[in-house]
């Protein structure tokens, strides 16, 4: 779990909605799903009730029902147990030894050690802020412009605090300009190209 602060109580209630919580949690995949699921159900139980007279109708009632009940237990139960204090404590420790790690591996040098730990933190919660700019910085110091500015980019969207702000839109610039910078010889290499190849025109016209 990152250092965001995050709502136990809120995120139960949200579960009362099947996936919420989750997605408040930082889980967006997992509370899409179970949303949808929960939406299909919903609405197959609402079309069996008031729309739907034919054949087998007391089993389209009866397994919407069963798939809508699922979806809100399962979605409660799950949020529960990721929730709990026991559970935040160890995400919170294995957090603070794979920074800690990742950000010894950076300093060394051993980019590849570095970008596991943090993607670890992202892997337990894919909206550390924290963690976001690391790997993104980790991804730059290894030459990769096209991961470190996705990673960059995240970390704008989601550091609500803007305790990375400044760092990340300093290195962002810093990727465009040696973007630009590698990009101006090709241009010129290009136009130094299609000037030879008028040349050659001129000499032998068709």
């Amino acid at each position: 779990m990152s250092s965001r602060p995050r709502s136990r109580v809120l995120a139960l209630a949200l579960s009362l909605v099947p996936g919420w919580g989750h997605i408040y949690w930082g889980r967006e995949l997992v509370g899409i799903s179970l949303f949808t699921a929960f939406s299909v159900a919903a609405f197959a139980l609402l079309n069996g009730l008031f729309v739907y007279v034919g054949p087998g109708r007391t089993g389209l009632i009866r397994l919407s029902l069963v798939f809508l009940v699922g979806a809100v237990a399962g979605s409660w139960l799950d949020i529960l147990r990721r929730t709990s204090l026991r559970r935040v404590k160890a995400a919170e420790r294995a957090r603070e030894e794979n920074i800690r790690e990742g950000m010894v591996a950076y300093v060394r040098g051993d980019l590849d050690g570095a970008r596991a730990r943090f993607s670890s933190c992202l892997s337990a919660d894919p909206l550390d802020v924290e963690a976001l700019f690391r790997l993104g910085m980790a991804y730059s110091r290894a030459g990769n412009s096209r991961q470190a500015v996705l990673c960059l980019r995240r970390t704008l969207k989601y550091d609500g605090e803007e305790k990375w702000r400044w760092e990340s839109k300093r290195e962002l610039e810093r990727l465009s300009a040696r973007g630009a910078a590698a990009e101006a010889p090709s241009r010129g290499q290009r136009a130094q190209s299609r000037a030879v190849e008028e040349k050659a025109i001129d000499k032998n016209p068709v």
